[in-house]
């Protein structure tokens, strides 16, 4: 049965398999010497988790110890090596690259909008539909009470707590306005801006 004591960082065979491995990994695909510590830690949690599975009777604990790590190892280079991760593909956008018929162009100036905004997690609008709804928004702004305005207008730069103190209401009450500001948006079609 499993050593439910068993500690790695206190285990020599475990702490110096783990260096040695660590060791093996930096360079390589991608790790650096700033990455041993990591990689040290979640060699380390991966053995304390497997060591509820080992058994005495099966195999000495250092060769099962030594499985685990070799397999773990394993899965963290082709985990990192995996086309998506290859970090030898990253590249600045600053580069001049050649292009034909247009000769060195920076390779910012090649990825088209689409591609920026799947880059930087955004979802660009075109500029009529951001009008429309800049103007929609507004319409719908102005027609809220006037301490509903307020509370927007605050939560653009505060949170609930300090316009709490601001506008002299309980967050409760904050809070419950801002749900049937949602709520009005709902109800215009605007549930997506939210």
């Amino acid at each position: 049965m499993a050593d439910a004591n068993f500690n790695p960082n206190d285990d020599r065979f475990t702490r110096g398999l783990i260096r040695r491995k660590v060791k093996q990994l930096i360079g390589r695909v991608g790790f650096t010497g700033q990455d041993r510590e990591d990689l040290e830690q979640e060699l380390k949690l991966r053995v304390l988790q497997s060591m509820v599975k080992f058994d005495p009777d099966q195999a000495h604990r250092n060769r099962f110890i030594t499985a685990v790590v070799e397999r773990y190892v394993r899965n963290i280079l082709r985990d990192a090596s995996a086309e998506k991760r290859d970090h030898t593909r990253v590249c600045s956008l600053n580069v001049d690259i050649e292009i034909a018929d247009e000769g060195l162009t920076e390779f910012a100036q090649t990825i088209d909008a689409h591609q920026h905004d799947g880059r930087l997690g955004t979802d660009s609008r075109p500029d009529a539909e951001l009008a429309a709804l800049a103007m929609d928004l507004a319409e719908l702004i102005s027609d809220l009470p006037d301490e509903w305005q307020t509370l927007l207008e605050l939560r653009k730069t505060h949170s609930m707590t300090d316009i709490a103190v601001l506008m002299g209401r309980p967050r409760t009450t904050l809070n419950g306005w801002m749900h049937r500001i949602a709520d009005r948006f709902e109800q215009a079609g605007l549930h997506e801006y939210l």
